[in-house]
């Protein structure tokens, strides 16, 4: 039998498609004699070569992992399978063949596991006897067999958790007692332990073992550091890591032990550079989960002295941004400035600046430059997390320091200068763009010394890379401020862009036309023919290879200028664009990045083309959505030694394990490596997707289906900008519906999503991707109203989110106690701040896809909670959070609509006292309150009018802060609209037109229109003595494109009509008035 089968397996290993197909037959014939399991057991353990005794195992697992066939077999040769196989993995030398013989007694586990005498209970005595040995070499051999069975099948050693909890204790503190924590017996035990670490949670007393020998955990961990093994430390250490991940509440009472090994270990430079690199890392976690805990034993600033220590470490790696945001991360730099960068996230500006200050200070005077840079990257780092901090206390005195950093004599440091320059303007934005005068000369300077440099056939300086990050990253966001700047800045760019420099500075200035086209949008004009003629060199079909990159940057170019110069100004190129588009999607390299850019492309001339793309979408649309569900991104690894396929598997014989699937995608970040390139391309298809669904209409209706359900299959990606894209384009895909006016469409599809998003919301530990999605949701409710919420289901689903992230209950709030009380009195990061601010703004905006009567029922339920938050906020002197509660109960006022007066009359004297707030904000958002109040409290207002008006009148003398000011206007043409007759007009419109027009919250223009509107038609003897100054206003708002939306342009022109029909004089007088203000009439 043995000879018959060694030739099947020699056969079924081959290549040759035909000869595996016979020998699959023959094997299915061959297990209809019961001699064929022994003799494959008998391989198994025979002296064959490792392949054949692997796949023996594999074929015996494939045939027996099935119940039915495990049924089959007769009792005594069970029990012989069992032993034998038992047996074999105690003897087993070889990792693979162990592996699969594991896998196997897994099965045979699972199959077991029901009856009385459970195979497992035997199993597990016979490793707890052998790991309890005092024999080291009996130790291990058990505790081997623990930690493969544990890696194959951790779902059969659930419910014994509590002794196997028991056991790992007791071999710990045997080894303690040995004054030996470093044997192969702990490494394998910890390995096992790392495994079952998911599964402890609700095993009340194996959560109480593990927590009773944290402490010999920690010390374990530190011996393992000491011996400097660092594959050893990294099985021992993932026990602490599980721990952190799975069961983080048992961390509590060691946080400190924990951080000061990790600190003790990061800060001793005898011990191996892995090893430190992952304590580290292992602090960002700690940041994330344990935050508050830090904040009351006093641990930051340890933690900040030693991750500053190490980010003056000499490094190989010259590019700062490598440092930061490059894939390499196995370095003590680069692992620190990423930790650092979680604790800007995660921690309060007010607890992380000022000591992080105290080590920059020094630093930044030091002659050794790695602690200058080191300095600088610090600077760099917390930008994005302390955003708001920087910008309204430390902006000018960081900047200075930046412009001293980026003419230091290192190039080093010059480097990481520019690099926090870029993530300045990257993150401190509008802020930032107010210093242009400051900034932009400086790079300009830079721009035209290395133009001169390059001429005198110099090479390109070391910081070049970074100098134009800084400056693509400034100008992008600068809008119109941009304008006064592009001659120089062109002119500088296009002598980068001449044909004798490097590839590479090609591809950095054509990287920075395309952020300048985006903040210049049509004011590129002047430069697009000369920016089109050097783009035709590049846009071809054949390049070599070092010009490839410059090509796709030419896409990327084109792409950006097709968004923002405007249609009528692309129209005449868009035909040869998609026609070169077409071509090299079919003909082009096939190339992850390439795709990318092609898709960018032709997103971009989805907006200047709309529904002429119909004629294209049969071309393309099975390349992009194959790009979608493409799992070229996601590369599982493998813990195991990779399992030969088992040859002519048919569907009935596959064995899927429905029951066993649950948490199979779980460990993301452990199971998955993600590949850049193809993530990009995903997400460029995605986003190419929700292009096509806004610009092009009709023709894009018949792919609305197939592309709702290929990118609802990609919404829990490993990749958190790919979960984001896709509920952007989910929403931009019930938008479209709504558009077209499928209703039931879009009652179908969100009856889909909204639970998905609900699931996302609670359970995604990515703060960054909830943020996202409350803003996207906010704005489709917006659009899309009553048909987003088909159901009060769905309804209930979505205001129990928002209360839950109100409440600090979703997962990535990680709202672990400190153990320390007065957990209210730790201040949020700003990104825990910005999570509730959004899902406090999504009220108002849910509120708009309900009937008021619904809402109000909701509203009711967080009434109390804003008021209390509100009044802490007063105690607190926390301007920020009396802006947030007057702001959302304020923007609620139009979704209660006919309910406004249940809450009229405690809202009232609230909102009248908020207009004396100290803070700016706060005042503002207590004007468009009491605004608001009024509009859509009708009659119930009424009574109030007077001490309203008396508020609003205080209130304009003194303010002096402009969209405040713009909040009174709105609020008193609220009151115009609503009852004029309670307005005293005589003494009102002349205040109320000296602060007109506005000056920057330009959506109160629509309201200013609409009581211009109501005392033309109702009162006009009392404005026809200010008729001239109302429509300078309105053709002020018109002129400088301020009015709201397309109706009310339509409306204030012909209101300007109206009055030019009735009082021809005094338009006559206003339209006179300049010459700019006649030729813009004239256009109208």
């Amino acid at each position: 039998m043995e000879a018959a089968l060694d030739q099947i397996i020699a056969e079924l290993l081959c290549t040759d498609t035909a000869r595996i197909r016979q020998a699959t037959n023959e094997l299915n014939k061959a297990y209809e004699n019961p001699e064929t399991l022994p003799a494959l057991c008998r391989i198994v353990v025979s002296n064959r070569e490792t392949q054949i005794r692997q796949f023996a195992a594999v074929l015996l697992n494939k045939r027996l992992q099935k119940l039915r066939h495990w049924q089959l077999v007769p009792a005594e040769q069970k029990e012989s399978i069992k032993t034998g196989m038992l047996q074999a993995l105690v003897t087993e030398n070889e990792k693979s063949v162990k592996n699969s013989i594991a896998m196997l007694i897994g099965s045979l586990v699972r199959h077991e596991q029901e009856k009385k005498d459970s195979w497992m209970a035997e199993l597990l005595n016979f490793i707890y006897s052998r790991c309890s040995s005092e024999d080291p070499k009996e130790s291990e051999l058990g505790s081997s067999i623990f930690a493969t069975l544990t890696d194959c099948a951790p779902d059969q050693f659930v419910c014994h958790m509590d002794s196997i909890s028991q056991m790992f204790a007791t071999v710990l503190l045997a080894a303690e007692a040995k004054g030996d924590l470093t044997t192969p017996t702990i490494v394998n035990i910890s390995m096992g332990m790392a495994s079952l670490m998911p599964f402890v949670t609700g095993h009340i007393t194996a959560e109480q073992t593990v927590l009773k020998v944290l402490p010999l955990i920690i010390k374990m961990v530190y011996a393992f550091a000491q011996k400097g093994d660092d594959e050893q430390f990294s099985i021992v250490f993932d026990v602490i890591d599980t721990i952190a991940e799975y069961v983080p509440k048992l961390l509590n009472n060691n946080v400190k032990p924990l951080v000061e090994f990790c600190l003790a270990t990061a800060s001793n430079q005898q011990v191996d550079e892995s090893i430190r690199v992952q304590v580290v890392s292992f602090l960002g976690r700690i940041v994330r989960i344990k935050k508050k805990v830090l904040v009351k034993q006093k641990l930051l600033e340890p933690i900040l002295g030693v991750i500053f220590e190490m980010m003056c470490c000499e490094t190989d790696m010259e590019d700062a941004d490598e440092i930061f945001l490059g894939e390499n991360t196995n370095n003590p730099v680069s692992a620190a400035t990423q930790t650092l960068d979680l604790m800007a996230i995660n921690i309060s500006p007010e607890k992380l600046i000022p000591p992080l200050l105290q080590l920059l200070e020094p630093a930044l005077q030091n002659a050794d430059h790695l602690r200058r840079r080191g300095a600088f990257l610090c600077i760099a780092v917390i930008a994005e997390g302390c955003s708001e901090a920087i910008c309204n206390k430390y902006m000018q005195v960081m900047l200075n320091i930046i412009k001293g950093g980026i003419v230091d004599a290192s190039p080093m440091v010059r480097i990481a200068a520019f690099f926090a320059l870029g993530q300045f303007s990257e993150h401190l934005q509008p802020d930032i763009s107010k210093y242009a005068s400051d900034i932009l000369p400086v790079l300009f300077d830079f721009l035209q010394q290395l133009s001169a440099e390059l001429k005198m056939g110099k090479p390109e300086p070391k910081h070049t890379d970074r100098m134009f990050y800084a400056l693509e990253t400034y100008c992008q966001n600068l809008e119109e401020n941009i304008v006064p700047h592009l001659p120089l800045l062109m002119e500088r760019l296009f002598e980068t862009l001449e044909p004798q420099n490097s590839p590479h500075l090609r591809v950095m200035a054509l990287s920075t036309i395309s952020a300048a086209a985006l903040a210049a949008k049509e004011h590129l004009m002047p430069y697009f023919p000369k920016i089109v003629e050097i783009l035709q060199v590049y846009l071809v079909k054949d390049c070599e290879e070092d010009m490839m990159e410059l090509r796709n940057e030419a896409i990327d170019t084109l792409a950006s200028i097709t968004r923002v110069v405007g249609k009528d100004n692309f129209i005449p190129l868009a035909n040869d664009t998609m026609a070169y588009c077409l071509m090299m999607l079919s003909e082009g390299p096939d190339d992850p990045d390439f795709r990318r850019c092609i898709y960018n492309l032709m997103g971009a001339l989805s907006i200047v083309v709309n529904e002429s793309m119909s004629t294209v979408f049969p071309k393309i649309m099975d390349r992009i959505i194959e790009s979608v569900i493409s799992t070229d991104d996601i590369l599982p690894i493998s813990k195991a030694s990779p399992t030969p396929n088992f040859p002519g598997d048919t569907g009935s014989e596959q064995d899927i394990d429905l029951d066993d699937t649950d948490g199979e995608d779980d460990d993301e970040e452990g199971g998955y490596q993600v590949e850049n390139d193809f993530v990009y391309e995903k997400e460029e298809a995605i986003t190419t997707l929700k292009d096509f669904a806004t610009n092009t209409g009709a023709a894009f209706a018949p792919y609305l289906q197939t592309s709702f359900e290929n990118v609802y299959k990609v919404i829990e990606h490993p990749h958190d900008n790919i979960r984001k894209i896709a509920i952007e384009a989910l929403c931009a895909f019930v938008t479209a519906l709504n558009k077209l006016g499928d209703g039931d469409g879009v009652k179908r599809a969100s009856s889909i999503i909204m639970p998905k998003f609900a699931h996302i919301i609670r359970n995604d530990d990515e703060q960054t991707v909830v943020i996202h999605l409350l803003d996207v949701l906010g704005v489709m409710f917006n659009d899309v109203k009553h048909l987003a919420v088909p159901t009060q289901e769905i309804a209930d689903l979505i205001f129990a989110c928002i209360k839950d992230v109100l409440n600090n209950k979703i997962a990535c709030q990680f709202n672990e106690p400190s153990g320390a009380g007065d957990e209210e009195d730790i201040e949020d990061s700003e990104f825990d701040e910005l999570l509730m601010e959004n899902a406090g703004n999504l009220l108002p905006q849910f509120g708009k896809a309900l009937n008021p009567e619904v809402f109000s029922m909701y509203f009711g339920r967080l009434f109390q909670f804003f008021l209390n938050k509100l009044n802490k906020a007063k105690k607190n002197e926390s301007a920020d959070q009396r802006t947030f509660a007057y702001g959302v109960l304020a923007e609620s006022f139009q979704s209660l609509g006919s309910c406004i007066p249940t809450y009229f009359d405690t809202l009232c004297p609230i909102f009248i006292g908020g207009v004396n707030d100290p803070e700016a904000k706060a005042r503002q958002n207590c004007y468009f309150g009491l605004g608001e109040l009024v509009l859509h409290g009708e009659e119930k207002s009424f009574e109030s009018f007077a001490v309203i008006l008396q508020a609003l009148s205080g209130a304009i003398a003194s303010e002096t802060n402009p969209p405040a000011l713009d909040n009174i206007c709105g609020a008193v043409a609220r009151m115009i609209v609503i009852n004029h007759n309670l307005v005293p007009l005589a003494q009102v419109l002349p205040v109320f037109l000296s602060n007109l027009p506005l000056r920057e919250d330009v959506d109160e223009n629509d309201m200013i229109l609409k009581a211009f509107e109501v005392l033309y038609m109702q009162a006009r003897p009392t404005i026809l003595d200010h008729l001239e100054q109302i429509l300078a206003v309105i053709i002020h708002s018109l002129h400088k494109n301020q009015m709201p939306d397309q109706e009310g342009k339509l409306r204030a022109v012909a209101f300007l009509k109206e009055i030019s029909a009735q009082y021809a004089d005094k338009y006559n007088n206003v339209a006179n008035s300049s010459p700019e203000v006649y030729n813009f009439l004239q256009t109208l």
